[in-house]
């Protein structure tokens, strides 16, 4: 079971951005891909930049500090450090309000492994 919650209104995240929101506590970076929205962890997992500031370019989260690409759908910046994997969260779209399920990351996927970028 899945337990979505409220996350922003999804006029408030600007298509090609990332806008910091805080939920039960904590920070997230909720993405506008071009209208598909994502919720992802707010610290990169290469040196902790906030995501939450940073762009979005070709279905990747951009960081602001060094620029590293995090894929929106596997969490990589590159199949070869799998060990450097963002984590995202299921997320909807509902009436206007970007909703996700903030307890569960989805989990990574072995395929993701051997994605070409």
């Amino acid at each position: 079971m899945s337990d979505y919650v409220f996350v922003i209104d999804a006029k408030d995240v600007p298509a090609g951005r990332a806008v910091p929101a805080m939920v039960n506590d904590r920070w997230f970076a909720v993405c506008n891909d071009n209208g598909t929205f994502h919720v992802t962890a707010f610290n990169c997992p290469h040196e902790n930049g906030p995501l939450g500031k940073g762009y979005v370019h070709n279905g990747a989260l951009v960081c602001p500090v060094h620029h590293w690409p995090w894929d929106l759908k596997t969490g990589l910046t590159d199949p070869k450090l799998p060990h450097l994997r963002l984590k995202i969260y299921p997320c909807e779209v509902r009436s206007g309000q970007v909703y996700a399920d903030v307890a569960h990351p989805i989990p990574p996927k072995d395929q993701d492994l051997h994605t070409p970028r």
